[in-house]
């Protein structure tokens, strides 16, 4: 479907959903404002990726979404400081337990083939880890 093609499908939609008393109140300059917002909203973009898909699941359908493709916004979204914060703690979050994880696997193996970094001194860890397995 062209660009052309879908942006007057899409302000076609927009005119029909819009209360036909305030439709006719519009003039021509007005009707070109409004068409150039809809178009520049992103409601007619064409994406690079463009996946939508319907799942059933339990008698129910569910539809997923996944776009990908350029911002060709003109005013950049912001964000304010609390999700700032929020994704900053969370990916904080995520590489300090996988850090965390990834030590403790290495542990586990080298109490697994029997290395002793420190002779006579253990976190206890492999024992608890073998009393859980056997």
């Amino acid at each position: 479907m062209s660009s052309n093609n879908r942006s007057d499908k899409v302000i076609k939609q927009f005119y029909h959903t819009l209360d036909s008393g305030i439709a006719e109140t519009l003039n021509d300059e007005q009707k070109q404002a409004i068409e150039h917002a809809v178009k520049s909203m992103g409601l007619v973009a064409r994406h690079s990726i463009d996946i939508r898909e319907t799942v059933p699941w339990f008698g129910k359908r569910f539809y997923i979404v996944f776009l990908c493709g350029r911002d060709h916004r003109k005013d950049v979204r912001e964000r304010s400081k609390l999700v700032h914060f929020v994704l900053t703690l969370l990916i904080l979050i995520g590489v300090v337990s996988i850090s965390l994880l990834a030590m403790l696997a290495l542990y586990l193996i080298k109490s697994a083939l029997g290395i002793d970094i420190f002779k006579g001194f253990s976190f206890g860890i492999w024992d608890w880890f073998k009393g859980l397995l056997l």
